[in-house]
């Protein structure tokens, strides 16, 4: 006897594939496709599958930057509770630096998409990305702005997640953030993590910053060297010595940066907690790789719990004799007073003197700051907070120096 079959429901898989295929066709014709680098001479055409912008308020991109490779539970914990757990399965090479280790790799367990999940997540060469981001990323030891990683979500396969971030906002205090995921098996589970993402960064606002100044300003680049403070002299004034080496930079970039530091944005990037703002009152003439006498900068900065605005003008030894013997090839010389009692008061004096180090992979700056012992009276640890304070900006130089240099003089 035949067994006799409604055609409708022969139909029914051919119809549910039809529409399936249309929707993704749909999809693919919606999300914004562009050319990815792939081997050479080759261009890959891939999709977004997911993404987000948005803006972290108070977080400088610096402590991002951190962040990569000095993550953990307790800080991701404290800023969003979807995360159960997080561990690193290969610790970074470097944690203590700005920028990410490529191969470091973590996993973590957090709640989103509706259960909990289990996320792998490998950081990616930089070079994969290489068109999609600054090409200045290049020029340093590490990238600055930008995370890319692979992320497999409960054993699913991999998607390209790229954090892109840059400093905005009036002061440049805050951080702008793109996020884009491309080629996802699951572009909807790839958008519940990338929400995820959001939520943890945008919840790190009020503990970022403070972890970033005391577990590395404070932590690491303060014992990157040493300071003395002398009595008080015959004139009422105090000498303080501070003595670094400060790797990753050469003396010429060193020479190059007093005449280069241009503006608010560069100088926070110079110390992006103890910065807040730089002009030039009296421009340099003839900006080149010696600092000009006569410049004068206005710099308003934070000294410990101190915050002074200061005009720094280079001054010509030549001229007025420097508090210390210039016994080094390259030297900066300046006077820095408080802006309110400029030529009031005699000269507050700096000298900062660099060579090449040992290893010639650095270089070793001795820095001498004349300053009338009346500044305890405003505060008492005020040549101790100024010996830290040479510390946390000279030893952030490695970090942005080498690519403004490279870009800006060797036209690189």
């Amino acid at each position: 006897m035949p067994h006799h079959v409604n055609p409708s429901i022969l139909a029914r898989p051919l119809i549910a594939t039809t529409r399936g295929l249309l929707a993704a066709a749909t999809l693919a014709l919606l999300q914004p496709a562009y050319l990815l680098p792939g081997l050479p001479g080759e261009a890959q055409a891939q999709t977004i599958s997911a993404s987000a912008q948005f803006v972290v308020k108070e977080v400088r991109p610096e402590a991002f930057s951190w962040l990569w490779d000095n993550a953990d539970q307790t800080l991701l914990s404290a800023a969003n509770s979807e995360l159960r757990s997080f561990r690193w399965v290969q610790p970074p090479e470097s944690p203590q630096h700005l920028g990410y280790s490529s191969g470091a790799r973590h996993q973590s367990q957090a709640l989103f998409g509706g259960a909990l999940r289990t996320v792998d997540v490998t950081y990616l060469d930089p070079g994969t990305v290489r068109g999609r981001v600054a090409s200045d990323n290049d020029l340093g030891s590490k990238p600055y702005s930008f995370l890319a990683q692979s992320v497999s979500i409960d054993g699913k396969p991999p998607f390209t997640m790229l954090v892109q971030y840059t400093p905005v906002g009036s002061t440049f205090g805050d951080s702008q953030f793109t996020i884009q995921v491309t080629n996802a098996a699951h572009p909807w589970l790839a958008q519940a993590y990338v929400n995820h993402v959001r939520k943890t960064l945008s919840g790190l606002q009020p503990t970022l910053m403070s972890a970033l100044n005391e577990r590395y300003f404070n932590a690491v680049l303060k014992k990157r060297g040493t300071y003395t403070i002398s009595p008080v002299d015959k004139k009422l004034n105090v000498t303080l010595t501070v003595v670094q080496e400060i790797r990753g930079i050469t003396p010429d970039m060193l020479s190059w940066w007093w005449d280069h530091i241009g503006n608010t944005a560069r100088y926070r990037l110079w110390q992006p907690v103890d910065h807040v703002s730089f002009e030039w009152t009296v421009p340099p003439r003839s900006p080149d790789l010696n600092y000009d006498i006569g410049a004068v900068q206005k710099v308003k900065e934070h000294i410990g719990k101190t915050t002074m605005t200061l005009n720094i003008a280079g001054v010509d030894p030549l001229v007025t004799a420097p508090p210390v013997p210039l016994s080094d090839p390259t030297y900066f010389y300046a006077s820095a007073n408080p802006t309110l009692l400029d030529g009031i008061l005699p000269d507050n004096t700096l000298v900062h003197q660099w060579r090449p180090n040992a290893s010639g992979d650095g270089v070793i700056l001795t820095s001498t700051f004349v300053n009338t012992a009346l500044a305890r009276v405003l505060n008492t640890t005020f040549f101790e907070d100024l010996g830290s304070h040479a510390l946390r900006e000279f030893q952030m130089l490695p970090y942005f120096l080498p690519r403004l240099y490279k870009r800006e003089y060797l036209k690189q």
